[in-house]
């Protein structure tokens, strides 16, 4: 008896076309290859459209039973993919778990596990999944596939604060679109918008303002007002880096307004914290410190106290540099209380209280809270964070003329950097 493989190069053969006629406009000329070797299952939309364009009814590839087995499969993937859009994805996890026992090889299903981890916070098991695809991807030769794998990557390295990692996800996702005769607008801009986030990260701002622009002219009509928001957010920022100001507020000021409009009422107080510590590095402390107790007020005023431990972490920096050190030492301890163990913000606590400590002259006290903040931040990839610490305790050391430790910290640091980036095969 022949496999559903093998039927399906038979028929090509009678119909005399080749692999690459076959798969034209519908995936890879690979992938068609390897559903022939019986390699991968095609889904059942795929196989419907590879029987229309074969010239025979889908009765010609599968028995009744392995019809009605293809459909159960599509019924439970689009009942996964609703309780995705519904904000539920603890209910699609299972769904999609058992198909992939199934189907081992279905990407669709893959990328939708990878965003219910993703939403769930179990960011490893993402991470994991999505190189699989990512690799299972290039193979097929899926590019779509294989940006939307990257795009995701890249996203979840951006959360844990690794810009490296982030950034060469992102830069790879951009060149795999540059391949693709036809794109989809919309993952266009989302890739670009990503980019742009990374390089307005790193100081690049004429390039992300570049990037922001671009996917703001691919959006033009959309409807889509997340994504609008996010790009108003980031031009705001990146004039902001080139210190044109007015311009930075009025892009803020149309996100927030945009998110608010949205009932997004948590992002947009995220968008006002994150232009209060922008003021702080204008050297508007007063200002800033305005805004960010503004934030926390409109934090506990929403029910959203568990997003305040950042906040207070940032009011008891900026108090530190305004000396007022007693206030400082008052937030830092609502922000210890409120961290999660072990994860960047808890990190940041100790980094803060290592900043409170050397104000107070106490540096011996400040070096070993500078080393938990700076192995905390390693062990979550927090890497940006990670070097700047370093800095922070190669710096304490100097003031207590300890000169050997203090150039000890930033060889260590080199070394940990080259073994994580060798270990991701970037080095």
């Amino acid at each position: 008896m022949l496999s559903l493989g093998q039927k399906i190069r038979q028929r090509r053969l009678e119909k005399k076309m080749t692999q690459g006629q076959l798969a034209e406009g519908l995936v890879s000329a690979s992938a068609i290859s390897q559903i022939e070797s019986d390699k991968i299952n095609p889904s059942y939309k795929l196989l419907c459209q590879i029987a229309d364009r074969l010239g025979v009814q889908l009765d010609y590839f599968l028995d009744t039973q392995e019809r009605e087995s293809y459909l159960e499969q599509t019924t439970s993937h689009k009942l996964a993919k609703t309780f995705l859009l519904a904000d539920e994805p603890q209910n699609a996890v299972p769904i999609l778990e058992m198909l992939l026992q199934s189907q081992q090889d279905n990407l669709d299903v893959m990328l939708d596990l990878a965003t219910c981890y993703t939403k769930l916070n179990s960011s490893q098991e993402a991470i994991e999944l999505l190189e699989t695809v990512m690799h299972q991807a290039l193979r097929q030769e899926d590019k779509v596939t294989y940006v939307k794998a990257m795009k995701m990557l890249g996203g979840l390295f951006y959360t844990r604060n690794n810009i490296t990692l982030a950034k060469h996800y992102w830069q790879k996702s951009f060149e795999a679109l540059q391949e693709i005769e036809v794109v989809d607008k919309f993952l266009q801009a989302e890739v670009m918008t990503n980019l742009a986030l990374v390089y307005n990260h790193i100081g690049e701002f004429d390039r992300s303002l570049e990037l922001y622009e671009t996917s703001q002219n691919l959006l033009e009509g959309s409807t889509n007002l997340h994504h609008l928001a996010a790009n108003y957010m980031g031009l705001g920022n990146s004039y902001f880096g080139k210190k044109e100001y007015r311009l930075a507020e009025d892009y803020c000021q149309q996100a927030i307004t945009i998110y608010k409009n949205l009932n997004q009422v948590r992002q947009s107080i995220l968008i006002k914290e994150n232009f209060g510590i922008l003021l702080s590095e204008r050297g508007d402390n007063e200002g800033a410190l305005q805004t960010l107790l503004e934030c926390l007020q409109e934090y506990t005023e929403h029910g959203f106290d568990s997003q305040t431990s950042n906040t207070h972490a940032e009011i008891a920096k900026l108090l530190i540099q305004m000396n007022s050190l007693d206030e400082a030492e008052a937030h830092l301890e609502r922000a210890k209380q409120l961290c999660e163990p072990d994860t960047v913000y808890h990190a940041q606590c100790y980094y803060v209280n290592s900043l409170l400590l050397a104000a107070r002259g106490d540096l011996h006290a400040a070096v070993p809270e500078a080393r938990r903040a700076l192995d905390m931040y390693y062990s979550v990839e927090a890497l940006q964070d990670y070097n700047r610490t370093s800095l922070h305790l190669s710096d304490l050391y100097k003031q207590l003329d300890d000169y050997k430790s203090s150039t000890e910290v930033l060889e260590e640091t080199q070394i940990a950097m080259q073994k994580y980036l060798r270990k991701k095969g970037m080095f």
